[in-house]
């Protein structure tokens, strides 16, 4: 297998506090706003898959502890875009298995991950355009 020297893998984990907050973070250090929008916008597809896996386990009266998540992202340096995405879900050794194929299809439905598959048309416009129309 031939290693692409332009790829390159970063991981960001997504953890649950105490409370049950979500708290999202890369190299160690949590992702915040003081943050740039990349790593905030990227951080947001397993953040959004974490608010499904804690209402799956909420709604089965299941601890959050031990859960995790890591969203495991390949980056081309070469094109400065992401070329692929993995949502890793780490559940605890008390987790049912019989739950295994129903966590997986709780975090497909992420509307985040949706619109990473099929992303939208993005346009600029400037409240300037009808001016320099006419």
């Amino acid at each position: 297998m031939q290693c692409n020297l332009n790829m390159t893998t970063m991981n960001i984990d997504i953890k649950f506090n105490e409370s049950g907050k979500i708290i999202p973070s890369y190299n160690g250090k949590e992702i915040t706003m003081d943050e740039s929008p990349y790593m905030i916008y990227l951080a947001t597809t397993g953040m959004c898959s974490a608010v499904y896996v804690r209402a799956f386990f909420a709604q089965r009266g299941m601890s959050l502890e031990d859960v995790k998540l890591t969203q495991i992202i390949t980056y081309n340096r070469m094109t400065n875009m992401v070329e692929n995405m993995e949502i890793k879900v780490d559940l605890p050794s008390t987790f049912p298995t019989k739950y295994n194929k129903a966590i997986k299809v709780v975090v497909d439905q992420c509307p985040v991950k949706k619109h990473m598959v099929t992303p939208p048309t993005v346009s600029v416009s400037t409240n300037l355009d009808v001016a320099v129309e006419a």
